[in-house]
């Protein structure tokens, strides 16, 4: 871990653990936001993909939760915590959008490309639509009906359970079920391509 990642972890716990006080209540706060904080350092890790920006924006978001330390509940302080650390990610988003925006250059200065996708490119395409196709056709047919009502037809998990008199827990399930088997043979399908 680098220098400024811990002095950060360091940093972010002891700000909630300092503000809390000696109340109870304030004290379990600080406790579960602490046991939370490795979850959230690999969220933020994943969304901005910069380890920096990233432990920055952790920080930033255990600032923001010292608003909520009187709430006492952990299932309430997760939720918030990824609600205020979704925001935070957002405000990055932006903050970084305005940025590259700022960057703009003139267009006779750049390159320009065809906007035609490249021969190979169209062809590994086809092959991983037709992986998927193949895949949909193999799925059970309640399971390869769920999803694509949900896919094709645009309706959502309530609609579709209302329409076939399942839960839509039911509806989830069978919806992750088909993704799961679509990812599945589409990494088969482009490991093929590599050998």
């Amino acid at each position: 871990m680098s220098t400024r990642a811990s002095s950060t972890q360091s940093i972010s716990a002891a700000s909630v653990a300092g503000a809390a006080g000696p109340d109870a209540d304030e004290s379990d706060f600080a406790a579960v936001l602490q046991s939370l904080q490795p979850g959230l350092r690999r969220y933020m890790r994943r969304q901005l993909a910069d380890t920096d920006m990233a432990e920055d924006a952790v920080q930033e978001a255990f600032l923001h939760m010292l608003r909520y330390r009187q709430c006492g509940n952990a299932g309430e302080i997760r939720a918030l915590l990824f609600r205020v650390a979704a925001n935070v990610v957002a405000d990055h988003r932006r903050q970084a959008h305005t940025r590259q925006r700022d960057r703009h250059c003139d267009m006779e200065q750049l390159e320009l490309v065809s906007p035609e996708p490249q021969p190979d490119r169209m062809l590994s395409d086809r092959q991983s639509l037709d992986c998927v196709k193949e895949a949909i056709r193999g799925l059970p047919p309640r399971c390869r009906h769920v999803f694509l009502l949900h896919r094709f037809e645009g309706l959502g998990y309530r609609d579709i359970a209302r329409q076939l008199g399942i839960s839509e827990r039911t509806v989830e399930n069978q919806i992750a079920h088909a993704l799961a088997i679509c990812r599945k043979a589409l990494g088969e399908n482009r490991r093929r391509a590599f050998k």
